[in-house]
């Protein structure tokens, strides 16, 4: 049985639901969890414990040679000669046309370079990085079949890599923007600091071979135990699996959902769900995070340059605060209120200035609906008011930061 078969069985045996992940254009989806059967205790542990996800979505290209730095800085958006080995950063790759090609976090070493990306995404760059090398001492490999990626999510995320590090974790810890290799459960793993969901949260690059043993240490060490005693159990082992289970770091593995809301809360939001390929770096909400506007010249800067001294882009990712109930869906309309004079007129048309990419309800925001939406620029100012599409009607909702999710949800 291989790493990867290992690593499903245990996420099976945990009760995982499953679900496609992939480009939606007929190719072979990744399965991805889902849950585990239990949301609510899943949402819970990365707002309060300890979370656990196996991420098969992301890939890894690899860079070697002595140009790699400098033929990536030539590329990315990101000021890539100024790293010093250990560091992380995030960038865009940008096509001629200034749009985004792939979300990455690149991680610089003293001896290689790893681009993370979305595995979809890997072919396309790949081949165009290929194709820009000309004299350059660089070497391109796919390493995705050779890592598998983890990310641990939750304020006790530390304490769960004290557990098993062979070394003190604590540095990685409190330098984001910096990777650490640690020996987790005698293996050597690539972690680095990524608060997805506004609590301490870190990404794992582990060996693929080794990868389900890594992943059972992490849910042993956590506390969460495959075989939890369920009704009509022997009251003595529910009892001392109740007490075991208050004596630890109260842990368990999750799946999407759980994350996709903890994220939407932290105003944090994903490639190919709330910006795509269509999009320029100034309309994905992440503009500051993922471009250098100090940096000389690469693929696509001439555009971004442009946006930035000249005018703005069409449209821009938001928040939107709602005080319904009701749940807009990705693809719902967004749109102007109707003015004074118009309210109650017949065949009164609404200007679409926008559409909801993600939504979920927020336990940590009173169960109200939070949600993300790209919205027309000149209205996208927090606090302009406007209208959602959600089961069947328009609600009121009124425009705000991405910023303001995050506050909200670290409170």
């Amino acid at each position: 049985m291989t790493s990867t078969q290992a690593l499903h069985d245990i996420q099976t045996n945990a009760g995982a639901q499953f679900i496609g992940y992939g480009p939606g254009d007929g190719g072979e989806a990744i399965e991805v969890a889902q849950e585990f059967g239990h949301y609510e205790a899943e949402y819970a542990a990365i707002r309060q414990r300890v979370a656990l996800m196996h991420l098969p979505q992301r890939a890894v290209l690899q860079f070697t040679g002595a140009d790699r730095q400098d033929f990536l800085h030539r590329m990315l958006t990101q000021d890539i000669n100024g790293l010093k080995g250990g560091s992380t950063v995030r960038a865009f790759q940008l096509n001629q046309k200034g749009r985004v090609m792939a979300d990455i976090l690149v991680h610089h070493g003293d001896v290689s370079t790893w681009l993370e990306m979305d595995r979809f995404d890997l072919p396309d760059v790949r081949q165009m990085y290929e194709s820009h090398l000309f004299a350059d001492d660089v070497t391109i490999e796919d390493w995705t079949d050779q890592r598998t990626a983890l990310a641990l999510h939750g304020p006790s995320s530390l304490d769960l890599l004290r557990v098993i590090s062979s070394e003190d974790p604590q540095p990685v810890a409190d330098m984001p923007g910096a990777h650490q290799v640690l020996t987790l459960a005698g293996v050597r793993v690539t972690v680095y600091r990524a608060d997805p969901c506004a609590v301490m949260g870190f990404g794992l690059w582990v060996p693929t071979p080794e990868a389900a043993r890594v992943y059972q240490a992490l849910l042993t060490a956590s506390g969460y135990e495959l075989q939890e005693p369920g009704p009509g159990s022997d009251p003595e082992q529910a009892a001392a699996f109740a007490q075991r289970r208050r004596a630890s770091l109260r842990g368990r593995p999750i799946g999407w959902s759980a994350f996709n809301t903890a994220r939407i809360e932290a105003g944090s939001p994903i490639f190919h769900v709330d910006f795509g390929h269509d999009s320029l770096p100034a309309e994905t909400g992440v503009l500051d995070e993922a471009v250098s506007f100090t940096k000389g010249c690469y693929l696509g800067q001439e555009i971004v340059a442009r946006m930035k001294s000249l005018g703005h882009p069409k449209r821009v990712l938001v928040a939107l605060r709602l005080d319904s109930e009701q749940l807009p869906l990705a693809g719902a309309r967004v749109i102007e209120p109707a003015s004074d004079d118009q309210v109650g007129a017949q065949g009164v048309t609404h200007s679409v200035i926008g559409g909801v990419t993600s939504s979920a309800i927020s336990p940590i925001l009173g169960h109200r609906p939070v949600v993300f939406a790209v919205i027309k620029w000149g209205k996208h100012t927090p606090g302009t008011a406007v209208q959602v599409s959600a089961e069947g009607t328009f609600i009121e909702a009124q425009v705000q930061g991405l910023e303001r999710l995050q506050h909200l949800a670290s409170e």
